[in-house]
């Protein structure tokens, strides 16, 4: 079976939306996708988060990007996780380093969080992935 394995490392939505479209793609063609939210990108776990926007790189763009979410013309990023985690194939780690640096504890992140990893064990569950790839 194939592994893409993602690191996370921006709440930002033009960053979370792409992530968690790849990690549902893989998983609804039968891969297994192993996620890890770090830095910023830990920030999007936490209960009720919304993305505040995009990075500065796309600003240009925040207005359409804004307009086709509130139209309903692209789905929001939990959205398409929660139907990639449908498939049973996607795993969220939560980074235990970030979750110190944000004074945030496991009862603060949403319930879709798998489990909480450092970069050792997340790098062990990585490890033999087809694709990795590093989005900040």
């Amino acid at each position: 079976m194939s592994k893409i394995a993602l690191i996370v490392a921006s709440e930002k939505t033009d960053k979370l939306f792409p992530a968690v479209t790849l990690a549902t793609t893989a998983a609804i063609s039968g891969w297994e996708a192993e996620m890890f939210f770090t830095f910023w990108g830990l920030l999007a776990l936490k209960k009720g988060f919304e993305p505040t926007g995009v990075s500065l790189d796309y600003k240009a763009y925040e207005g359409k990007l804004s307009e086709a979410f509130a139209s309903g013309s692209i789905p929001s990023w939990k959205t398409v996780l929660e139907q990639g985690r449908a498939t049973g194939r996607i795993k969220i780690y939560a980074c235990s380093t970030s979750l110190g640096m944000f004074d945030l504890k496991e009862e603060d992140l949403e319930s879709f969080v798998d489990s909480i990893a450092g970069a050792a064990t997340f790098l062990s569950k990585a490890k033999g992935s087809d694709v990795s790839l590093f989005i900040s």
